[in-house]
């Protein structure tokens, strides 16, 4: 049933030189891919109904490369029919499409690129740990032009407009800040005067592309870092650059230095639409927020409130390329919801940080990602009766894909609810975000009629009643508990007996174990008033932690719980545990729970036992090798692509 509060995403939009058929664009967000693979990603998402496809960002100039020579770019015309066929793939498919046109400045990593990198002043950076040249004020003019020529070799492309990335730290955004922008010509000096690049740019590009060529440009409401554009500067500097030519705004929460997160679970959903209704307030042009949106309703409101005039979608839709179509038709429950994992900003960032070329990026939840053209999902040629144990992510994902093939799948689920692991892994702070996969699994269970049997345990029996042609294990994994010398004493519980409540716990509290598993239950008990302290082997703790959550999470940790690491526990006695510290130094802390936080193994009781009736099987998911969401879906993904 169709939501009318929905009905305002789809009103179009007008401009002078572009109208969109409703309000949903998809924002930039780098890649791996080829062109052929981009090709068929960005045609994906305009067959799901978006409005309008801003690529990822475009180098306007040598010098602008952030990690490699061979990043797409704009800078000469031989560049232009590159382009030509993609844009027209996409224009064909039903939506329109910009460049986003961008120069890295200081954020080049000179390491990959062998060049020094370029900046409006020499102010070391932080995210690539290297030190800029200054611009000389030729250079600078330099590239006004690049900026102003690569738009125009854009609209020869067939692009139906630009956006010029003046965000996330870049060059531009670089001119725009006190704290990277020194200068003392015409380029620098107070808010105007570091607005003189980005102007220059804008009256520059409008000069050659004309009046009927979209121009957007994406800026900070506000830099996140400390000295940094504040939203007063902004609101000073959204009008000029509206008098200066732009045609859009589309406004952004912050560099890649912020101090805030803007990117995990743990900001709110929606959270920066106040930088856009801000902006909104002083110019007369369609002002776009982005960020955190992953549920229509929200997006719906954000509208209706007048916050902002378009709502841009970047990870929903690397996860469902139909967000917008299945909103349109009201199909809300069937979305894939983005949880905000971070697993797509992690593997570029290995990219970036490491230089790893092999790397790609991916989803978390969307193992299509990236390969829409090769046809995954396709109808099986010879339907198979399939039987699948397991009810958490990989077997509801192998359920689902082979569903959808033309397979007849039976899913047995020993617990009353289908979820797995999952149902604990939502419960830390700052994880709800997982339900979205929870609630999105279980409902294709149901619309695609698996044979779902929760409350029953599968045995060999029923196996040879049931005379499957392919039998898949999903069963999860279990706690390690170690052989640490009092382990079975009273007050000893795992982590996830003590997430799911079924474990008591005292006052004080050691958790054995700074793994994902174990920092998360330490929040969890410090957010509830519990004394903790982590005791971990290794140097560090949350090492298995992706880059994009760690720090916010060990920013969380740092004022609510202590932490011991290079140190092990040798003992569990009645009062508490036992330590040995690098220096092999012993030392008793008295606690009243013990928590056992050191990992996951496969769980193996139905295993043997099937494996002994002669049943052959397969295995996925943490039944095969423990790991997290992305490794579980994609081995689900797999075998349901096999059959």
């Amino acid at each position: 049933m169709k939501d009318n509060s929905l009905a305002i995403l789809f009103q179009p939009l007008v401009m002078p030189n572009m109208t969109l058929k409703n309000r949903f664009f998809m924002a930039p967000m780098g890649t791996t891919y080829s062109m052929d693979q981009l090709t068929d990603y960005f045609v994906a998402r305009a067959k799901g109904d978006v409005a309008l496809i801003t690529t990822g960002e475009i180098r306007v100039h040598p010098t602008g490369g952030a990690i490699a020579a061979h990043e797409p770019s704009l800078e000469r015309d031989d560049d232009i029919e590159f382009f030509r066929s993609m844009v027209a793939s996409v224009q064909k498919a039903g939506a329109k499409i910009v460049a986003q046109l961008n120069h890295a400045g200081r954020y080049s990593f000179g390491r990959y690129t062998g060049r020094q990198s370029v900046a409006p002043s020499p102010v070391a950076s932080r995210y690539t740990g290297e030190t800029p040249r200054e611009l000389t004020t030729g250079e600078v003019d330099e590239l006004v032009l690049a900026f102003a020529e690569a738009a125009l070799r854009a609209r020869k492309a067939g692009f139906d407009g630009i956006e010029i990335c003046g965000c996330s730290g870049y060059l531009v955004s670089q001119f725009l800040s006190p704290v990277t922008n020194l200068r003392e010509d015409k380029y620098g000096g107070d808010i105007i005067g570091r607005s003189t690049f980005l102007l220059d740019v804008l009256r520059e590009t409008r000069r050659l592309v004309e009046h009927d060529f979209n121009i957007c440009v994406k800026f900070d409401g506000e830099d996140g870092v400390k000295g940094g554009k504040t939203l007063e500067d902004s609101l000073i500097l959204a009008p000029k650059i509206v008098e200066a030519g732009a045609d859009r705004l589309h406004v952004w929460a912050g560099w890649h230095e912020a101090a805030r997160p803007m990117l995990p679970m743990s900001v709110p959903r929606g959270a920066f639409a106040y930088l856009a209704r801000s902006i909104k307030n002083v110019v007369d042009v369609p002002v776009s927020t982005v960020g955190r949106i992953n549920d229509p309703l929200v997006a719906a409101q954000i509208l209706t409130r007048g916050d902002a005039d378009l709502i841009g979608l970047a990870r929903p839709l690397l996860c469902d390329p139909e967000f917008v179509k299945k909103t349109r038709e009201g199909r809300l429950r069937e979305i894939r919801r983005c949880t905000a994992c971070c697993h797509c900003f992690d593997q570029i960032m290995k990219l970036i940080m490491r230089g790893d070329e092999s790397v790609e990026l991916k989803c978390a939840i969307n193992h299509e990602l990236g390969r829409e053209g090769e046809n995954l999902v396709n109808p099986t040629a010879e339907k198979k009766r399939m039987v699948i144990i397991g009810g958490g992510p990989a077997g509801m994902e192998a359920a689902r894909v082979a569903s959808l093939r033309g397979h007849d799948v039976t899913l047995f689920e020993k617990n009353s609810q289908l979820g797995g692991m999952l149902n604990v892994a939502v419960i830390p702070p700052h994880k709800g975000e997982l339900k979205n996969l929870i609630d999105y699994l279980s409902y294709q269970m149901e619309i695609l009629s698996v044979d779902v049997r929760c409350k029953e345990n599968c045995t060999p029996e029923k196996l040879s009643e049931l005379k499957p042609d392919v039998v898949v294990m999903a069963l999860g994994a279990k706690e390690i508990v170690p052989a640490i010398p009092g382990i079975e004493r009273g007050h000893v519980a795992t982590a996830i007996d003590v997430l799911k409540g079924s474990a008591e716990v005292g006052q004080t509290v050691v958790i054995i174990g700074g793994g994902l598993i174990g920092v998360e239950t330490a929040e969890y008990l410090a957010d509830k008033g519990k004394e903790v302290t982590v005791v971990e082997m290794l140097p560090s703790i949350a090492s298995d932690v992706g880059p994009s959550n760690r720090w916010g999470l060990l920013s969380r940790l740092n004022s609510k719980v202590a932490v011991m690491t290079d140190t092990k526990v040798i003992g569990i006695t009645n009062r508490g545990v036992i330590i040995r510290d690098r220096d092999n130094k012993e030392a008793e802390i008295d606690v009243d729970s013990v928590i056992i936080a050191v990992g996951l193994i496969r769980e193996r009781d139905l295993e043997d036992a099937i494996k002994k009736s002669g049943i052959k099987f397969l295995l996925i998911g943490s039944c095969r090798e423990p790991g997290q969401i992305a490794e579980a879906m994609a081995d689900g993904f797999a075998v349901g692509c096999s059959i």
